[in-house]
């Protein structure tokens, strides 16, 4: 006789058999077929009685071609925001490029003309070269990161890392256009389970928002008279984790409140977003059973509140 419990990795049976007897729905299951192909299920669990003894009726639904399909559109959102980001890159790329460069070029010329070199200067020089070479060297290693295509794996994630990461891609160009960041994050909020690569990306896209309706109120606006600011904030709501990101940009017309997360809207003009950027959000976040709403009016800003259920630690 087969146990349903066989159908998983082994690893997972345990975890599995007790969500099998608590849970009506498990969603995104990983299961083995009989070639050794990993697939992914849904299954929908209900109580019964079968002959007398009381039984499990379970219905399991291969949703593996849906959810690849789905990560496509994910990883396809993402290198669209590799590319929107490109510029702000180059800038954090330049500065390090430009301190190298110029060692390197005092270097060269003291050693064309024969000019001996104190060993502490020599010493400084390269410390200030190694330094920038890590610099450029984390700038392009988080985007080769942000750029991989993420697993449906959950593991504990503290949101305040990867919201500094996601802001990490953002601080020079921010500070070009005269935009302050402010963070009010509680260190002490426990952690989820999620994906930091695509909690990460719901960030990224809040933060794309935030810059472009702040800009947006400076078109209409005289940009002097206007507070260009993104606020970050993080905190425990009982058995919650929340996550807010205000920005003080033109705000969300009433009529469109409702209609903001779906997919291919978008206010922005032709060429400006592709409209998906806050469906895939949406998805997202509901994927590790969290919530995003929108609190804003217009001409006074938005706040994008996102909640995912806390780990309790044993």
């Amino acid at each position: 006789m087969t146990s349903f419990l066989d159908l998983f990795e082994g690893n997972d049976r345990e975890s599995y058999e007790v969500s099998l007897k608590t849970t009506n729905i498990i969603d995104r299951a990983r299961q083995v077929r009989k070639d050794g192909k990993v697939i992914y299920v849904s299954i929908h669990i209900s109580s019964s009685e079968f002959n007398g003894w009381k039984v499990l009726l379970v219905t399991a639904s291969d949703i593996t071609v849906r959810l690849m399909a789905e990560q496509q559109l994910i990883q396809a959102s993402k290198m669209a925001t590799l590319g929107e980001m490109a510029t702000g890159v180059a800038h954090e790329l330049n500065q390090p490029l430009s301190v190298i460069k110029t060692a390197s070029s005092f270097l060269r010329r003291k050693a064309d003309n024969g000019e001996p070199m104190r060993t502490d200067i020599l010493r400084t020089m390269a410390e200030e070269i190694d330094t920038h070479v890590d610099r450029a060297s984390k700038i392009i290693g988080h985007m080769r990161e942000f750029g991989r295509k993420s697993d449906v794996a959950k593991e504990k994630v503290q949101v305040n890392n990867v919201l500094r990461r996601a802001v990490d891609f953002f601080k020079q160009q921010l500070k070009l256009r005269e935009i302050e960041v402010v963070e009010d994050l509680d260190e002490n909020v426990p952690a989820v389970l999620a994906d930091p690569n695509r909690l990460e990306q719901v960030f990224v896209n809040l933060l794309i928002n935030a810059r472009d309706a702040i800009e947006k109120k400076g078109e209409q606006r005289a940009p002097k008279e206007e507070v260009k600011r993104i606020i970050l904030k993080t905190k425990v709501e009982d058995a919650m984790v929340a996550i807010e990101v205000t920005d003080t940009g033109i705000g969300i017309p009433e009529p469109l409140l409702d209609r903001i997360f779906e997919p291919f809207f978008t206010t922005k003009k032709v060429g400006k977003g592709t409209g998906l950027g806050l469906s895939i959000s949406y998805g997202i976040v509901q994927d590790y059973d969290g919530t995003i709403k929108v609190e804003s009016k217009e001409g006074n800003g938005a706040t994008f509140i996102i909640r995912f259920p806390r780990i309790h630690e044993a």
